[in-house]
C-alpha cells in the first residue's frame, strides 16, 4: 500500500510540475540581433552604443549563466578590472586600468543604484561587496569618472543597477541551487523575488530575499600537523531587498529602497604556503561578520524639458573580524625578550594571540541634479548639472590580547612586566587603538554636450569639490608606546575637468576621443609609536609620522570606437588609453615595528588597449570575446622603498582575455535547451612594491566554466560547474598579520539549480 501511495504521490507531483511549468506561450526563437543595452552611466538613460565611454555592461542573465557572485569572478569576466584580496568576502581592493592603491581614498567608485558605498583604504576591511542579487546589470565604467561620480572614481566606477518595481503586473520568481566544492562540502542557495502592484499603475512593491551557504575547503592545522578543524572558510550570506515605486502623477516618481546584507565567514580563504594543500597555520579561528544597510529615497520629477532627480542615501556597514595575531604579537614580544634577557622567549612566543578588528561606517549623502531632455531630433544641446554632499564617519577598533601573558611572564622572569619592561599589561592587553575619521565632501558638477554638425558632438564637464578629513586617535597597551591622544585635520579642494569629441561615422559606428582628470582626496596619518618605530622612521628620514598626506591626480587620454554590424548581429567596442598618475598616495609598511604610514611618493603611467566583440551567428549560436593589454609601470623610482623605475603598479595583470560560447536549441515539447562554455586567461602581475616579497611576482592563470539548462514555460533547470579544470596554483601571496599566505581560485564547484517564474 505504501508503494502504491508513493507512486501516486510522485505522479501527482509530476503532474503538478508539468502544469506549473507549462505556459500557453510557446518559447520564442532567439533573435539574431543583439539588443542595444540602455545604461545610466552618465546618470541619464542612453543606449550603450551612443555613450562615449568605455563601458562593460554585464547583464543579470550573464551573472547567473557564468555563476558570477563576487568581485573576483567579475574581474575575470570584464577586461581591465582586477582585484587584490586579503582572504575572504569583503576583503578585496578593486582596480581598473592599472589605477591601484592600498592607501587613502578608494580609486574605484562603487555605487548601488545612485548610492555611493565606498570606504577608505584601511587595513581592517576591504571594498564593500553587495551580493549580485536581483540585479538588472553591472556597469563597469573605465577611466576617470570624477565629473559625474566624484573623487573616488579616478580609475573608474562599478555601478550595480537593481531591478525596479513594475506598476502594472504581478510577477516574481523562486530559485534554488544545490551542489558541492571539490575538497569541501555541500553548498546550497535559495532566493525569491516578488513584484506586487499595490495600486495598479500608481504604486508597486518589489521584495526579494536570499540565503546562501558556501562550503569551506581549507582546513586549520595544529602545529604538530594534525587537523584542528575542517572546511573553516565556509560562508553564510543573507540578503533582503525591498523597493517601493510610487507614481502619483505622470511627472512624479518616488522610489524608497532598502538593501540589507549579512555575510558570516568561518575563516579566511588563505592557506599556508609551507603546508600541504590546502591547510591554514592559524592557531585560532578567524571568523568574521560583515553587515550592510543601504537605504535610499529617489524622487524624480519630469518637467518635460528636463528631469529633476533627488537622491537621499544612507550607508551603514559594520565589519567584525577576528584574526590570529600570534606572529606579530606573541612571537614579536617573545623574540625581543629572548634578545634582552637571553632566555624565556619561547614560552611567550608559544602563547596564542587573538586580535579583534571592528570597522564601522556611517554615511549620509544627498545629490540633486537636473538633466535636459532634448525635445526634437534637431536639438543641439544636452546637459546635466547638480550639487552633492556627503558625510562619512569611519571607526577602526584594533584590540589585541595575549591571554596568559602576565602569568607566564611572571613565572618565567620572576617579576612583573611593569617592573622589567616599564609597561603594564592589564587583562593581558598588548595593543588597543581607536581611530575615528570624519570625511565631508561638498561638490557642484556639470556637463554640456553640443552637436556641432550632424553626427559630431563635443562635451565639456567639470566638478568642483571641497573635502575635509578629521581624525581622532587614542591608543593604549605595550605597542601603543605611551602615545597621547591625537587629533588632526586635512582640508582640500579640486576642480576636475573632462572633454570629449564624438563622431558618428555612420548610424551604427561611433568614434570618440576624451581627456579627463582623476582626483583623490588627501587625508590624515595616525601617529606611530616612538621609540618603537624610530629606527624605521629614521631610514625614511623622519622622526615621526607625517601628519597628513596630499591629494593625488591623474590625467587620462582615450581613443575609442563602438560599432554594430551585420544587421546588429555583431557588436564591437575598443579603446586605447594613456594614464599619467602623479604624487601617488602610498601605504608604507615600517618593517620592524609593523605599523604603517601614508605619503605621496612616485609617479606611474598606465597604457593599454581593450576590446570586446559580441556576436550572434544565428538563432542558435552566440559568441563573446574580450580582452585587454595593460602596461602599468612606475616611472619615478623611490629609492628609500626599493621601488625601481619600470616596476609594475601592484595588482594589475599584464593582460586578460575572456571568451564565451553559447548554443541553444528549441525542443520538440516546446522548451528550449542551451549549453554555455566560458574561459578566462589572466596574465602575470606584481603584488607589492617590495622586491623579494613572496607576492612580488604573481603568476598567470587560466579558468574555465560551463553550464547547461532547459527553459520550459515558467521553469528553468540548469547545471553549472566553475573552475572546470580545477586551477589550483597560488595566484596571490598576501602577508596577513605577519604570516605569508596563498590565495587560489575557488576549487571546482558544481551544482544544479531550478527557477520558477510567474
Amino acid at each position: 500500500m505504501r508503494t502504491k501511495n508513493g507512486i501516486a504521490t510522485l505522479l501527482a507531483l509530476g503532474a503538478t510540475a508539468v502544469l506549473m511549468c507549462s505556459d500557453v506561450r510557446a518559447d520564442e526563437p532567439e533573435s539574431t540581433q543583439l539588443a542595444d543595452v540602455v545604461v545610466t552611466a552618465q546618470k541619464t538613460s542612453e543606449p550603450l552604443s551612443k555613450v562615449p565611454i568605455s563601458i562593460a555592461a554585464v547583464s543579470g542573465a550573464t551573472l547567473a549563466d557564468e555563476h558570477i557572485t563576487d568581485y573576483a569572478d567579475l574581474s575575470r569576466a570584464v577586461p581591465n578590472l582586477s582585484f587584490s584580496s586579503f582572504g575572504g568576502p569583503g576583503q578585496s581592493n578593486i582596480e581598473i586600468r592599472g589605477v591601484s592603491s592600498q592607501a587613502g581614498s578608494a580609486t574605484t567608485g562603487i555605487y548601488l543604484d545612485d548610492v555611493p558605498i565606498n570606504i577608505l583604504n584601511i587595513y581592517t576591511a576591504g571594498a564593500t561587496e553587495p551580493r549580485f542579487f536581483d540585479v538588472d546589470r553591472v556597469e563597469v565604467l573605465r577611466g576617470p569618472q570624477g565629473t559625474i561620480y566624484g573623487a573616488s572614481s579616478m580609475g573608474g566606477t562599478i555601478h550595480f543597477v537593481s531591478n525596479q518595481p513594475d506598476l502594472n503586473k504581478v510577477s516574481g520568481e523562486v530559485h534554488a541551487t544545490a551542489g558541492g566544492t571539490q575538497g569541501g562540502g555541500a553548498h546550497y542557495e535559495g532566493d525569491s523575488v516578488v513584484n506586487l502592484p499595490l495600486v495598479e499603475g500608481v504604486a508597486a512593491l518589489r521584495l526579494g530575499a536570499l540565503y546562501d551557504h558556501e562550503s569551506g575547503w581549507i582546513d586549520r592545522a595544529n602545529p604538530d600537523g594534525t587537523i584542528a578543524a575542517k572546511n573553516i572558510n565556509d560562508v553564510n550570506t543573507t540578503a533582503i531587498r525591498a523597493t517601493i515605486k510610487v507614481q502619483p502623477t505622470e511627472a512624479l516618481t518616488i522610489t524608497p529602497a532598502v538593501f540589507l546584507q549579512r555575510v558570516a565567514a568561518g575563516g579566511q580563504d588563505l592557506f599556508g604556503l609551507a603546508l600541504p594543500q590546502f591547510e591554514s597555520p592559524t592557531r585560532l579561528p578567524e571568523t568574521s561578520r560583515d553587515e550592510y544597510a543601504i537605504t535610499s529615497l529617489t524622487i524624480n520629477y519630469d518637467f518635460g524639458w528636463s528631469d529633476l532627480t533627488s537622491v537621499s542615501g544612507y550607508f551603514w556597514r559594520r565589519d567584525d573580524r577576528n584574526i590570529d595575531g600570534t606572529v606579530y604579537d606573541s612571537q614579536y614580544i617573545g623574540g625581543s625578550l629572548q634578545d634582552q634577557f637571553g632566555f624565556g622567549g619561547a614560552a611567550i612566543s608559544a602563547l596564542a594571540a587573538p586580535v579583534q578588528f571592528n570597522t564601522g561606517v556611517n554615511q549620509v549623502h544627498q545629490e540633486l541634479r537636473l538633466a535636459s531632455k532634448p525635445q526634437e531630433p534637431e536639438d543641439k544641446w544636452a546637459w546635466i548639472g547638480g550639487v552633492y554632499y556627503s558625510k562619512t564617519r569611519t571607526s577602526l577598533l584594533d584590540n589585541e590580547h595575549i591571554p596568559g601573558f602576565t602569568d607566564t611572564f611572571e613565572s618565567v622572569y620572576g617579576d612583573t612586566p611593569f617592573n622589567l619592561l616599564g609597561a603594564a599589561f592589564p587583562n593581558d592587553l598588548v595593543y588597543y587603538a581607536l581611530s575615528e575619521f570624519v570625511n565631508t565632501e561638498k561638490a557642484v558638477f556639470g556637463q554640456v554636450t553640443y552637436t556641432v554638425l550632424p553626427g559630431l558632438k563635443v562635451t565639456a564637464g567639470a566638478r568642483y569639490e571641497e573635502a575635509n578629513e578629521d581624525l581622532s586617535f587614542v591608543t593604549d597597551g605595550y605597542f601603543g608606546g605611551g602615545t597621547p591622544p591625537f587629533s588632526s585635520s586635512a582640508r582640500g579642494h579640486a576642480l576636475t575637468p573632462k572633454a570629449v569629441i564624438a563622431y558618428d561615422v555612420s548610424e551604427s559606428t561611433m568614434v570618440y576621443a576624451s581627456a579627463a582628470e582623476g582626483f583623490r582626496d588627501g587625508g590624515v596619518n595616525r601617529p606611530v609609536p616612538v621609540p618603537l618605530c624610530s629606527a624605521d622612521l629614521a631610514v625614511l628620514g623622519l622622526s615621526q609620522a607625517p601628519t597628513d598626506y596630499k591629494s593625488d591626480k591623474l590625467w587620462s587620454y582615450e581613443l575609442g570606437v563602438k560599432t554594430r554590424a551585420l544587421q546588429n548581429s555583431v557588436v564591437m567596442t575598443g579603446a586605447l588609453y594613456d594614464i599619467r598618475w602623479n604624487n601617488i598616495q602610498t601605504d608604507i609598511i615600517l618593517p620592524t615595528c609593523t605599523f604603517d604610514i601614508k605619503d605621496n611618493i612616485g609617479s606611474a603611467e598606465s597604457r593599454g588597449v581593450e576590446a570586446q566583440v559580441d556576436a550572434r551567428l544565428n538563432d542558435h549560436v552566440a559568441l563573446t570575446l574580450g580582452g585587454n593589454y595593460t602596461s602599468a609601470k612606475i616611472v619615478e623610482p623611490v629609492t628609500l622603498l626599493g621601488v625601481e623605475k619600470g616596476d609594475r603598479v601592484p595588482g594589475v595583470p599584464d593582460y586578460s582575455i575572456n571568451a564565451a560560447a553559447e548554443y541553444s536549441q528549441p525542443l520538440d515539447f516546446g522548451g528550449r535547451g542551451k549549453v554555455r562554455l566560458n574561459a578566462q586567461w589572466i596574465g602575470s602581475s606584481q603584488g607589492t612594491i617590495i622586491h623579494g616579497d613572496p607576492d612580488f611576482n604573481r603568476p598567470s592563470y587560466f579558468v574555465m566554466g560551463a553550464s547547461g539548462g532547459l527553459r520550459w514555460g515558467h521553469c528553468d533547470v540548469s547545471l553549472f560547474i566553475t573552475n572546470l579544470l580545477n586551477e589550483d596554483k597560488p595566484i596571490q601571496r598576501p602577508n596577513v598579520a605577519g604570516v605569508e599566505y596563498g590565495i587560489r581560485v575557488q576549487p571546482r564547484t558544481y551544482g544544479v539549480g531550478g527557477t520558477y517564474s510567474f
